[in-house]
């Protein structure tokens, strides 16, 4: 079907001719366009070095042009002579616009048309499973849409937009714990959050937690769990929920009165908008296919995923932290397309543990800077210990430490953990300000 979508190259080279016209349309023209939209593999290849040409602060000419394809080993993607021939055609700066909006525009209807036969192929390849079918083709939507570009405008046309987004609804939702609150004011929509701990430090209970909270007031929530299964983290929620012993409910020993309590569970966490993703070996792809689908149902509030070092890695990965960073970026970005909280939980390197002080820092965060640079807030979590008879014993204080905060300024707090109950709670008599309703 592809074939059938007509293209315009003598408009392709025409933009490229008025780029040389006038040197300075590149940022113009490059919020509209992207490599993608030519149909021509040379006029891709010279619009992609012509900006790599505008990047280094220099002149996009065909001299600058010819002498990077040469530095950067790529003079087979086009001969030598073309860009002189395009800056050769008679046409001019002031142009480079009207021929961009063409170009653009013929890009996306021949990129649309590859999506549908994408998705046709999909639809014809026999996959008895149609729910994984449906978000790949949600995904090749989803791309489609991530590959577009429109020219900016200015800031105060939104104006109006968010007026009405301050009278109509909460910037954010409030998190379990008064304390956390008062540093970085609840989870936002659009916003990415890094909780981090050591094993046995709570993060998974932070995380699940949180989604519970989130549930209860009625928003969807979505927990990737790639350490537990959906039954641990049922008899976690149970614990939570109806204080029950977490090691009553792993043993299966109950009283009477504690499967009158399961079954009070059951009732509440039936109503739950809070859906679980816990299949085994799980790709970013999954991850975001899971997000997508949610938001298609409507109100989608959290993603929380448990925890990011568990995610696989593609076939053919050559790097882990480059696989990373990618997905830390790409969570950020998750989070402003569906409007949406994402919280990502990961580990913290064990080195800092053999530290005079083991208290973690940001420089602790396992695999990726881009944990620490894509997050709007940084939450560290932390369990002192002391020493008895010689030998070292948690305590049962667990602190909050954020040293990252988009919100506010930094910070920490110290909280309660109760393990046995799988929950975070404060403490009887908080010993930091907090903020009162009347203060702001």
């Amino acid at each position: 079907m592809t074939e059938q979508i007509q293209y315009d190259p003598q408009t392709e080279g025409y933009l490229l001719g008025a780029i040389f016209a006038d040197p300075a349309r590149i940022w113009e023209v490059r919020q509209i366009v992207r490599e993608g939209d030519f149909a021509v593999p040379r006029n891709s290849a010279l619009y992609v070095a012509m900006c790599d040409v505008a990047d280094q602060g220099r002149t996009p000419s065909p001299i600058s042009v010819n002498d990077l394809l040469v530095q950067t080993g790529r003079t087979h993607q086009m001969d030598a002579g073309y860009p002189h021939e395009l800056a050769g055609l008679n046409v001019y700066g002031y142009q480079a616009m009207e021929f961009a909006e063409i170009v653009r525009r013929f890009g996306e209807r021949r990129k649309l048309a590859e999506a549908a036969d994408a998705i046709r192929m999909l639809a014809a390849s026999g996959d008895d499973e149609g729910a994984d079918i449906v978000e790949q083709a949600a995904n090749i939507v989803a791309d489609l849409r991530g590959g577009t570009l429109r020219q900016s405008h200015r800031i105060g046309d939104v104006f109006g937009e968010l007026v009405e987004e301050m009278q109509s609804r909460v910037p954010h939702l409030p998190t379990p714990w008064p304390s956390l609150n008062a540093m970085i004011g609840g989870i936002r929509p659009g916003g990415m959050y890094t909780v981090a701990g050591r094993s046995g430090n709570g993060k998974s209970i932070f995380g699940l937690q949180l989604a519970l909270h989130v549930a209860e007031l009625g928003g969807r929530v979505g927990y990737i769990s790639l350490e537990m299964t959906e039954k641990d983290l049922l008899k976690r929620l149970i614990s939570m929920m109806q204080g029950i012993h977490q090691s009553a409910l792993q043993h299966h020993q109950l009283t009477p009165e504690g499967w009158e309590s399961v079954r009070a569970a059951e009732d509440a966490i039936g109503q739950l908008p809070l859906e679980v993703y816990d299949r085994p070996g799980a790709r970013w792809e999954d991850v975001t296919a899971f997000a997508r689908a949610l938001h298609r149902k409507g109100d989608l509030r959290l993603l929380v995923v448990d925890y990011l070092g568990l995610v696989k890695s593609p076939p053919g990965s050559r790097s882990r932290p480059l696989d990373l960073e990618s997905w830390a970026n790409d969570a950020k970005a998750l989070a402003k397309d569906l409007d949406c909280s994402v919280v990502l939980l990961e580990q913290l390197n064990r080195d800092g543990a053999a530290r005079k002080s083991p208290r973690p820092l940001v420089t602790d965060l396992r695999g990726t800077a881009a944990l620490e640079h894509a997050a709007d807030a940084i939450v560290l979590l932390h369990r002192p210990e002391k020493r008895v008879g010689g030998k070292n014993y948690m305590t049962s204080d667990i602190e909050f430490i954020v040293p990252k905060n988009r919100q506010g300024q930094p910070g920490e707090r110290t909280l309660r953990f109760q393990g046995e109950y799988a929950r975070i709670v404060q403490k009887d008599h908080e010993d930091t300000a907090l903020i009162e309703p009347g203060e702001v």
